[in-house]
């Protein structure tokens, strides 16, 4: 035991886990309150300082096309000639399921919903334009845009594991290379780190877990009450747990490899339904309004209008992606060496994007053609009933419809188990003393991470409701703007100092 802890960055990890919590315990005891108080602070971090999240993201797209466009981009994130540790497939399924969740099921089918009413641009509410937008607009949250915001600091903690030979994966350590990042301020980055992390899964669990919960009752005819939801929560831990326990190769790995072949198989069958040549042509359309409304949706702020739309979604969303800036970060250079930084930046943007274009286009249409025909008023259901209503709605049109509401319910819970054991991976290493790159924290680590997750998932449910989802996102993004800012001013003085001619 004391070896035990001895591996472990006491401070950081004690902090973390003391406010942890404290969170948890007033979320708890005071939910109505706590519901009362996110409110308003989603409100004001959206509505007040929504431009900061913009503006992040514009600074790191320009930063990206610099970094692989130069000559930068051809540096190996190991030694000279190394080859990637794992194949294209391995580190395509590990990435894509650590940095997506379960959500992107959810939402591809709902979110195009929430378009046809909310609209961006001063559109006509349920217009055929609505429509089409709504088809679109999704998949510039999720798209190229969505992973661009992880390269940063997965380049830059690559380099410090496997060029330099570092022995931290703490974006503490990495932002203390620079004058703005003292002692005090990495570390207060490294707790942060930890919230951050918090929100990012809070808010996956507390979208994904209700709507599991409604499909088991359903299916198997057992009441959804609060025995359900914990029965969920533990089946979660032990598929988690047992996968964190057993390490990166022998758990993460294996789960992420078999979760990226079912959400394969269920979104085949929803394309069977739908139409190949009907997805590929609404996709076709929605390319091309994406490449004509790229600009205006990425600097979209909506201020004499002021409906709203960009800071309930694309702020909200910014937030959330920062959120797991720490964890895609951390996990996805862990899992990079052999790469050079050209081929990370390709990978993440190219793989994650398409995952989740594919997903948006085909279950988005087929959710859009429902309501469209007249076959289900989604737009009402969701609007009275909530989203784990509309989306029961959709899964009672599909045949069979028990069989692949399990299917759809099962692949849910391995994309959830696969992002929290990456995370619990992640939060142990980063709490660590030390750490090599083929290093792995010590399993108590791991597994006490995993724990905490799950009961502040439980918190953030019982307060419930989309909105403090959102604030648990927006917030806890928040300090990862200044993170990720001087992130890439760290890797920038890392690879041109060491790298002159």
């Amino acid at each position: 035991m004391k070896k035990a802890l001895n591996e472990i960055d006491k401070p950081i990890f004690l902090i973390s886990a003391i406010v942890s919590i404290m969170m948890v315990i007033i979320l708890l005891a005071a939910p109505a309150k706590s519901r009362e108080v996110v409110n308003d602070m989603l409100h004001f971090m959206t509505y007040k300082l929504g431009f900061l999240y913009i503006i992040a993201y514009v600074v790191l797209v320009g930063f990206l096309i610099w970094l692989v466009f130069s000559k930068y981009g051809k540096i190996v994130l190991g030694t000279v000639g190394e080859k990637p540790e794992y194949d294209d497939f391995s580190w395509m399924a590990m990435m894509f399921c650590t940095g997506i969740a379960s959500s992107l099921m959810i939402f591809s089918f709902i979110e195009p919903i929430y378009y046809l009413t909310s609209t961006p641009f001063g559109i006509e509410p349920m217009s055929v334009e609505a429509y089409e937008y709504a088809h679109m607009y999704g998949q510039f949250h999720w798209g190229p845009s969505a992973w661009l915001f992880y390269a940063p600091a997965t380049i830059a903690i690559a380099y410090q594991l496997f060029v330099r030979q570092g022995d931290s994966v703490r974006l503490g350590d990495i932002c203390s290379q620079t004058k703005y990042g003292n002692k005090w301020i990495s570390k207060a980055i490294d707790i942060f780190t930890v919230f951050a992390v918090l929100g990012g899964i809070g808010t996956s669990m507390g979208l994904a877990a209700p709507l599991v919960c409604q499909i088991i009752s359903k299916v198997f005819g057992i009441p959804n009450d609060g025995k359900l939801m914990l029965a969920v929560f533990i089946l979660w831990f032990a598929i988690f747990t047992t996968s964190v326990w057993r390490g990166l190769n022998k758990g993460i790995k294996i789960l992420s490899n078999i979760n990226i072949y079912l959400a394969v198989l269920f979104i085949a069958i929803i394309l069977v339904l739908v139409g190949p040549g009907r997805a590929v042509d609404a996709e076709l359309n929605s390319l091309g309004l994406y490449m004509k409304e790229f600009f205006h949706m990425s600097l979209y702020t909506d201020p004499f209008g002021k409906t709203g739309f960009p800071q309930q979604w694309t702020v909200f969303y910014w937030g959330w992606w920062m959120s797991y800036i720490p964890i895609m970060g951390l996990f996805t250079a862990r899992i990079s060496r052999g790469r050079t930084i050209r081929q990370v930046v390709a990978g993440m943007i190219g793989y994650g994007s398409l995952g989740c274009i594919l997903s948006f286009s085909v279950l988005g249409c087929y959710a859009l053609d429902l309501q469209m025909s007249g076959k289900a008023d989604l737009v009402s259901v969701l609007g009275t009933q909530g989203k784990e209503a509309a989306m029961m709605e959709i899964l009672g049109t599909l045949p069979f419809t028990d069989v692949i509401s399990l299917v759809f319910c099962l692949v849910t819970i391995i994309f959830m188990a696969t992002t929290i054991d990456s995370s619990a991976f992640i939060l142990a290493s980063a709490t660590s003393k030390s750490l090599k790159g083929d290093k792995e924290p010590v399993r108590w680590n791991r597994v006490a991470w995993a724990v905490i997750f799950v009961v502040f998932s439980i918190a953030l449910v019982r307060i419930g409701g989309l909105q403090t989802m959102q604030t648990a996102s927006v917030l806890t993004g928040l300090p990862m703007i200044f993170v990720c800012i001087l992130v890439l001013y760290s890797l920038y003085k890392m690879i041109t100092e060491e790298r002159k001619p």
